[in-house]
């Protein structure tokens, strides 16, 4: 299955923090190898990715072994009832409220690029940003903010 840079950088970072979390994909990406075959990248190569842009085809595979269809078929069920099963989570959620608490991050990165003018600089960058040919990561952190949201009654 294809999937965007972003998210592969995100699934690869998580993977990377959280080791005990089993996930039953591999995440390739073609512009890994030499030959520009798809090759399987470790989770902690991450960081290496986020600061190349020479990555950008990436697919997850599956990484289960001699599974038939049906066998691949009750595993997902097994996930999905896991994923349902909300009877403990209920008893804690009727004792607690629910608040709204908006998450701010800041990134930035200073990029150089040629162009006529500020405007056209300008421009430039946001096209690069809006193709994911620029994309700010971790390094990129400046800060964050957390701020109770009021509810609308």
């Amino acid at each position: 299955m294809k999937i965007n840079r972003n998210l592969a950088i995100k699934i690869l970072r998580y993977l990377d923090e959280h080791k005990d979390f089993y996930f039953p994909f591999s995440i390739m990406c073609k512009e890994f190898s030499e030959d520009n075959d798809f090759m399987e990248i470790e989770p902690k190569e991450w960081r290496n990715i986020v600061n190349d842009d020479t990555y950008q085809t990436f697919e997850l595979w599956e990484n289960l072994q001699n599974l038939d269809e049906e066998t691949l078929q009750l595993m997902a069920k097994g996930f999905l009832e896991k994923i349902k099963n909300k009877d403990a989570d209920d008893v804690v959620l009727k004792s607690t409220k629910k608040y709204k608490i908006e998450i701010t991050e800041t990134l930035q990165r200073v990029v150089d690029v040629k162009a006529k003018s500020k405007n056209d600089a300008i421009k430039k960058i946001a096209q690069q940003y809006k193709n994911e040919e620029i994309v700010l990561g971790w390094e990129g952190f400046v800060g964050v903010e957390f701020e109770g949201v009021k509810s609308k009654h």
